[in-house]
């Protein structure tokens, strides 16, 4: 079975410029749920942010999978996917950081990263350059942290708040964490590589 383009048809697949589209209509509405969690965490509505955050994450492959499985894939959706990817970790991530639920050093670590990558992007943009496509190992690391938030956030919701989460969700969610933000960064080396094999 595929498991990266799990629904794509065996024959090529054209990318168009098609706005309205299922997929897109979807990644716009993760967008917009983003300040609805971001202000249940920081007041303290645990359960309802934990539920979003999971239709979140699975609409993510949802998405893709529809734009691949209906013939929908478009270039809008192929910037706003992983734009609402980024704006997860950064708006959740600082609603986890006043929620006493994540680290501030381990938000940092995510965002330098990002702030890296999307500068090398912008340039290449300026340029007239296609930014590198993302790998599976990309993709993987991105899963990985999409579901390392919820359960930190369960281990907090079924324990006894932020300050004492149940020990076994809390070890899974940081054995998620700490997994897929290295791949994150062997991701961005792929990425790195990419641009410097165009560059020559």
């Amino acid at each position: 079975m595929r498991v990266y383009d799990f629904g794509a048809r065996e024959e090529p697949q054209e990318v168009s410029d098609r706005l309205l589209t299922i997929p897109n209509a979807l990644s716009l509405a993760r967008l917009l749920v983003l300040p609805v969690i971001y202000l249940d965490l920081v007041d303290g509505r645990l359960l309802r942010a934990f539920v979003l955050l999971v239709v979140f994450a699975a609409t993510d492959w949802l998405d893709g999978y529809l734009a691949r499985r209906l013939d929908q894939v478009s270039r809008f959706g192929t910037l706003l996917d992983p734009i609402s990817d980024r704006a997860l970790f950064l708006v959740v991530g600082i609603g986890f950081v006043l929620a006493d639920l994540f680290p501030l050093w381990a938000l940092l670590l995510l965002l330098l990263r990002d702030l890296v990558v999307l500068a090398v992007g912008g340039v290449l943009l300026l340029r007239g350059l296609q930014p590198p496509a993302v790998t599976r190992i990309g993709k993987t690391a991105t899963f990985g942290l999409m579901w390392a938030f919820p359960t930190l956030l369960l281990a907090a919701i079924v324990g006894d708040g932020a300050g004492d989460p149940q020990e076994l969700l809390q070890v899974l969610g940081w054995v998620f964490f700490g997994v897929s933000a290295a791949l994150y960064y062997v991701a961005a080396g792929q990425y790195a590589r990419q641009v410097a094999r165009g560059a020559r």
